[in-house]
């Protein structure tokens, strides 16, 4: 029985945290003075520091952004017509064929 939605995930090479061990960058905005008074306001009601309180929604956000790039949901008649071409024969490819007799074994990673 499949789920309502199908989620899978394909890596570009990145962790999924983005951790550094020191934290030697910075960032920097220019907010106007409502935009400061909200966020100071925010911060405050979190009783946390503003910096902290910045630092985790903007985290939080990248995280989301970088997520809906990097899954793929399919529903599930998108999902059953993606299995369908991946289960077709596949065609050769002449150049595939004559790279891989040329290089039988490619070196190991």
């Amino acid at each position: 029985m499949r789920p309502d939605n199908v989620r899978t995930e394909y890596a570009w090479g990145m962790n999924d945290q983005v951790t550094a061990p020191r934290k030697r960058h910075r960032v920097e905005v220019r907010v106007n003075p409502q935009q400061d008074a909200l966020i100071r306001q925010a911060a405050d009601l979190e009783n946390t520091t503003v910096t902290a309180f910045v630092l985790d929604s903007v985290t939080a956000r990248a995280e989301q952004v970088v997520r809906r790039h990097r899954d793929l949901v399919l529903a599930n008649e998108d999902f059953d017509r993606f299995i369908a071409e991946l289960d077709k024969p596949v065609a050769p490819v002449p150049e595939l064929a004559v790279l891989f007799e040329r290089h039988p074994k490619l070196p190991e990673a």
